[in-house]
C-alpha cells in the first residue's frame, strides 16, 4: 500500500497523473482494499497542512473530483460517491472522539460545584454587631464573630447558613419557604422575627421566637419543635435533646440594639453573653457564683464598668487581665476572673 499512499497524496494535492487517477479510482472501486484505504486516508487527513483549514482542504479535494466527474462517464461519478463515502467514514472516526470530549466538558462545566453552589457570605467582626439585608428584603443582625451565607440564586432557594448568633426579620413570600441551616438543626419559616444561636464552641444551640411561627427540624429533617412567640427551643449538644420553654424574647434579642437585658438569669448565662459582646473570656470560680440569679440591663457600659456594678450588688471580686500585644501587633483575647468573697453563697 506504500505506493498507493503516494498516489493518494498526489491525487489529494492536485498534482496527479492519469495513471495516478486510474489507480486511485480502482482503489475506491475495490471492496478488498477497504481497510488499507481507510488507513491511508486517515494518515492523509492527519498530515493535512494546518495552515489551511480542513474545510478548505476538503473543498479542494471535492473540487478535483467534481472536475473529473464532469470530464468522465457516469462510472466516474460512482467513483466519486464511493470516495466521498469512504472519506466521510474517516472523518467520522476522527470527529466522534472530539464531539464526545466537548460533550463531557460541557456537562462537567454545567454541573460543576462552582456553578451550582455559588454562595455569598457576610461576616461580623469579633466584638461588634453587623446589620445585613438579603436579596428578598429580609433584614437582620449578626452578633460578634458570626456569619451568614446564602446562595447567589437566593430567590430560587431561600436557604441561609448561620454560624454564631443572628436575629432575622424574614419577609413572607407565598409558596417560598425560608430555611435557616445550622450544624445542629434547621429552622423553617414563612415570615417571622426570631433569634438563632449556633456557636460551635458552646454546649447548646438555641432558637428564640419573637413574632410569627417557626418549625425546628433536626438534621434528619424530623420535626423537633414548633415555636410560638416568646418561646425558646434549646438543643443540648452532649445529650442530643431539645427542650422548649417560655421566655421574654425581648431580653434575648435586645443585643441587636446594643442593649443586654437580664431578667432572673444565672450568672453563667450572663457571663456567656458578655463574652460575645466584649470578645473576652470570663472565668467564674465556684458553682455558687455560676448559679446565682441576677437582674440587670447594660447598654453603653464598658466591661470594667459592668464588673464594678456587679460587685456593688453582690459580694463579687474580680480581676481584669491586661491584653498582651503579639508579634503581629494584634492583642490576645481579653480575660476576666470572678469569684465570691470568702466563698459567699447568695440566697
Amino acid at each position: 500500500m506504500d505506493t498507493n499512499k503516494e498516489k493518494i497524496r498526489r491525487f489529494t494535492s492536485g498534482k496527479f497523473s492519469f495513471n495516478d487517477y486510474l489507480s486511485v479510482s480502482s482503489l475506491f472501486k475495490s471492496e478488498e482494499n477497504n481497510d488499507g484505504l481507510m488507513e491511508s486516508m486517515e494518515m492523509e487527513w492527519n498530515e493535512t497542512d494546518h495552515t489551511v483549514t480542513n474545510k478548505e482542504r476538503l473543498s479542494h479535494i471535492l473540487d478535483d473530483l467534481h472536475l473529473q466527474i464532469n470530464m468522465s462517464s457516469m462510472e466516474k461519478a460512482n467513483v466519486f460517491r464511493y470516495f466521498y463515502n469512504a472519506f466521510s467514514k474517516v472523518a467520522v472516526v476522527l470527529i466522534i472522539p472530539a464531539l464526545i470530549t466537548i460533550a463531557v466538558l460541557s456537562y462537567l462545566t454545567i454541573n460543576s460545584p462552582e456553578r451550582t453552589e455559588s454562595w455569598a457570605e457576610i461576616h461580623s467582626p469579633v466584638g461588634s454587631r453587623t446589620k445585613f439585608q438579603l436579596p428578598d428584603g429580609t433584614q437582620g443582625w449578626l452578633n460578634s464573630g458570626s456569619s451568614i451565607k446564602y446562595p447567589v440564586n437566593f430567590m430560587s432557594h431561600r436557604n441561609v447558613e448561620i454560624s454564631g448568633e443572628a436575629w432575622l426579620d424574614v419577609v413572607h413570600i407565598e409558596s417560598k419557604d425560608f430555611r435557616v441551616i445550622t450544624p445542629f438543626f434547621d429552622v423553617k419559616v414563612l415570615g417571622t422575627q426570631f433569634n438563632v444561636i449556633a456557636y460551635d464552641d458552646e454546649s447548646t444551640a438555641e432558637v428564640i421566637l419573637e413574632r410569627g411561627k417557626v418549625l425546628v427540624l433536626g438534621k434528619d429533617d424530623k420535626l423537633k419543635g414548633e415555636l410560638d412567640p416568646d418561646q425558646q427551643l434549646v438543643f443540648n449538644k452532649s445529650a442530643n435533646e431539645f427542650i422548649k420553654t417560655s421566655v421574654d424574647s425581648k431580653s434575648y434579642n435586645s443585643w441587636k440594639d446594643g442593649i443586654l437585658i437580664f431578667k432572673n438569669v444565672p450568672m453563667a448565662e450572663i457571663a456567656k453573653r458578655l463574652e460575645r459582646k466584649y470578645n473576652t473570656e470570663i472565668i467564674l470560680h465556684g458553682d455558687s457564683l455560676k448559679s446565682s440569679i441576677f437582674r440587670a440591663t447594660f447598654q453603653d457600659e464598658s466591661l470594667d464598668e459592668i464588673c464594678k456594678m456587679l460587685s456593688t450588688v453582690a459580694p463579687i471580686e474580680y480581676k481584669i487581665h491586661d491584653r498582651k500585644k503579639q508579634a503581629d501587633n494584634t492583642f490576645v483575647k481579653g480575660k476576666v476572673e470572678m469569684w465570691f468573697k470568702n466563698n459567699t453563697i447568695l440566697k
